[in-house]
């Protein structure tokens, strides 16, 4: 490795200029976007789980990586696109871009499949797949996510607790196996919390 990348792959300074450009891409990105209530921009959740990974001790390329997750899901063709490229010319080393763009793709669930639950299922197995870090990124998504459905119908936190159970079930081997037993017993306790309200 050259001077120069071992420069940007140490520099914190650097690091965290490249993790702005991916929110303000994603800013760019989810604008005119809301949350379930119809009130809150979207860009809140990306940036709640970019900062929970980062409370966890996520590097840097999974704190890009929770700030791009749901741009392939929510956004228009072209901000995939955009997204692909800008990915690709993130100026890091071409580890850390193949690991974000492993993540994103990991936890981008498919349209393709029809059942809600089998698009879960999917996700959760690339994920397993997928570098480690994806593991940590889908369970702070999953918090965020589930903090925010707090107020919602009943039938709803029913069913997404279910797919959390899923998660949980799934995921926790691995979050052991990679040091994310903080992050995971945290979403447990949202879990809990949420099914003594119904």
């Amino acid at each position: 490795m050259n001077r120069l990348a071992d420069f940007l792959t140490v520099d914190p300074a650097h690091r965290l200029l490249v993790i702005k450009s991916a929110a303000d891409h994603a800013s760019r990105a989810h604008r005119g976007q809301f949350r379930k209530d119809q009130k809150t921009p979207y860009i809140t959740h990306p940036a709640r789980v970019a900062g929970l990974v980062g409370t966890f001790n996520g590097s840097h390329a999974a704190i890009i990586a929770a700030w791009l997750h749901d741009v392939y899901e929510d956004c228009s063709p072209e901000w995939l696109v955009a997204t692909d490229k800008l990915i690709a010319h993130l100026p890091l080393p071409v580890d850390d871009r193949q690991e974000i763009a492993g993540i994103v793709e990991a936890l981008t669930k498919k349209n393709t499949i029809s059942k809600k639950s089998a698009r879960l299922s999917d996700s959760i197995e690339r994920i397993l797949d997928a570098p480690p870090e994806a593991t940590l990124v889908k369970i702070c998504d999953r918090i965020d996510n589930l903090l925010d459905s707090a107020d919602r119908n009943g039938g709803f936190t029913k069913h997404y607790l279910e797919s959390t159970d899923e998660i949980i079930d799934r995921l926790s081997v691995r979050a052991s196996l990679y040091g994310y037993d903080t992050a995971l017993g945290i979403l447990v306790q949202i879990r809990n919390s949420n099914l003594k309200k119904l």
